[in-house]
């Protein structure tokens, strides 16, 4: 666990390690940049209870509430009174703590082992283990594989004091929380064998203790033969299914019922390399921005050709163009504007009426027809998260291609070898990578009709 500093220092011999874990739940999810910081964070009392025990809200928050270290939000209108015994809709750490954990103050905290918390979160990890499989058996030999995986404990040590010297990692600094969370990895990847860890499938994602690492460490990981792992990944894979969709209510003729009927071609094989190779409209151009070039330099150039504005050029004719006729060089960070494609166009919940990022207008100026199954798909939702239906789309997509696609046909080539899958690549044993990678071509080939002349897998360079 890590919380804030102050929090530690006073509490440390005061509060239960279950009222400790709570301060971290609200602390991990604003480091993890799911929240902002001064966002309350919505729990269920029926996720509380499996990890603090019955009643947790009496038992364990309400002194956290007391003594000023956590806030409920209050409401004039739904009627809750937020005394001890009701619900709470949501919760956050005051003010103090969270500046804390803005300017990373902070300590890291381990439970007692065997202590109750510690005993009710094996528990937990079991019964999420459990009902994942039962819901997705398949995944049983990737529990398996995970098991088996060795951890180099003396690269592990040579990364730290590298960071540790530099105070980077890569691009990103490496602070107090990144130490915390280095050490907890390394205690998570050192233990595989025994077990005991996280591996929860939610329907779309399997999340386990290899996923949640950081990526250096997974270079650490070797199987039972001493060879150390290199991953392949699909080169922006999200929106490579997202092809797939498209394509699959091109083929189908479907205008309505988007999820419904994108749900049932989860296991379909769909050719969309045709659309690349054959259609000379927006959505041609789109597939083939995305799986025969670079779709986010791509859309880097459109927006900064882009203009909201119609330009008068002459008194018979308007259009909307730009004066600038040469390409801008790519100056955005990569990651960072990769970011901001999936979070502004393809998961921005399409509720926005005033401000609207010109990204999302030069992508709508350029692909209109992939904008309109966008917003479809939204239209039709009616969760309040207006993007979570494509989510699913293409998240249940690229699990079938990865978990069960791809790895039957390596577990079919090497029937006795340990593999690992995190969301869109896969982890295979460095001896063998070279027939792995042809395979996986194959696997894209079959699948989506997508030539590996396209070069959509790449080794991630960090493994090598």
């Amino acid at each position: 666990m890590y919380v804030p500093r102050s929090y530690f220092e006073q509490y440390k011999s005061v509060h239960t390690d279950e009222q400790f874990y709570f301060v971290h739940l609200l602390c991990k999810r604003i480091l993890e940049n799911k929240v902002k910081h001064f966002e309350f964070q919505s729990l269920k009392i029926e996720y509380l209870s499996r990890q603090l025990g019955s009643m947790p809200r009496e038992r364990q928050i309400q002194k956290l509430i007391d003594e000023e270290v956590v806030e409920v939000r209050s409401s004039t209108t739904s009627g809750e009174s937020y005394r001890t015994g009701s619900r709470s809709k949501a919760y956050r750490l005051t003010d103090t703590y969270r500046s804390e954990i803005i300017q990373d103050i902070l300590i890291g905290y381990w439970a007692e082992k065997g202590s109750t918390l510690s005993r009710r979160l094996n528990r937990n990890r079991k019964r999420i283990c459990e009902l994942g499989i039962a819901a997705y058996p398949i995944l049983t030999r990737e529990f398996g594989w995970l098991k088996k995986i060795k951890f180099d404990t003396n690269r592990a040590d040579s990364l730290q004091e590298k960071f540790e010297t530099t105070g980077k990692r890569g691009l990103k600094t490496y602070n107090r929380y990144s130490a915390i969370r280095f050490e907890i990895d390394k205690h998570a990847l050192s233990h595989l064998h025994l077990g005991d860890f996280y591996f929860n499938y939610n329907g779309v994602r399997l999340t386990t203790p290899v996923t949640n690492t950081m990526k250096e460490l997974r270079g650490c990981l070797k199987d039972e033969f001493g060879n150390y792992f290199i991953e392949v990944d699909l080169r922006s894979s999200q929106l490579v299914f997202l092809c797939k969709a498209v394509q699959v209510c091109i083929d189908n003729k479907i205008t309505s019922d988007y999820y419904k009927h994108l749900n049932e071609y989860v296991r379909a094989n769909i050719n969309v390399g045709i659309s690349a190779e054959n259609r000379h409209d927006d959505i041609g151009a789109f597939i083939r921005h995305v799986i025969t070039g670079d779709f986010y330099k791509e859309l880097y150039q459109l927006e900064q050709l882009y203009q909201r504005t119609w330009k008068n050029e002459n008194t018979y004719l308007q259009s909307k163009s730009s004066f600038i006729t040469d390409r801008k060089e790519f100056k955005a960070i990569r990651s960072q504007f990769k970011e901001a494609v999936l979070k502004e166009i393809i998961f921005n919940y399409h509720t926005r009426k005033k401000n609207v990022p010109s990204l999302v207008d030069a992508f709508g100026e350029s692909y209109p027809q992939t904008l309109s199954l966008i917003k479809g798909l939204a239209q039709e939702s009616n969760g309040r998260k207006k993007s979570a239906n494509l989510a699913r789309i293409t998240q249940s997509y690229e699990a079938f291609f990865f978990h069960e696609y791809a790895l039957n046909l390596l577990e079919e080539k090497f029937p006795q070898r340990t593999f690992y899958v995190v969301h869109d690549s896969i982890g295979i044993p460095g001896d063998i990578i070279t027939e792995g990678s042809i395979l996986l071509n194959k696997a894209l080939y079959s699948h989506l009709q997508i030539s590996e002349d396209f070069n959509l897998l790449k080794f991630d360079m960090h493994h090598i």
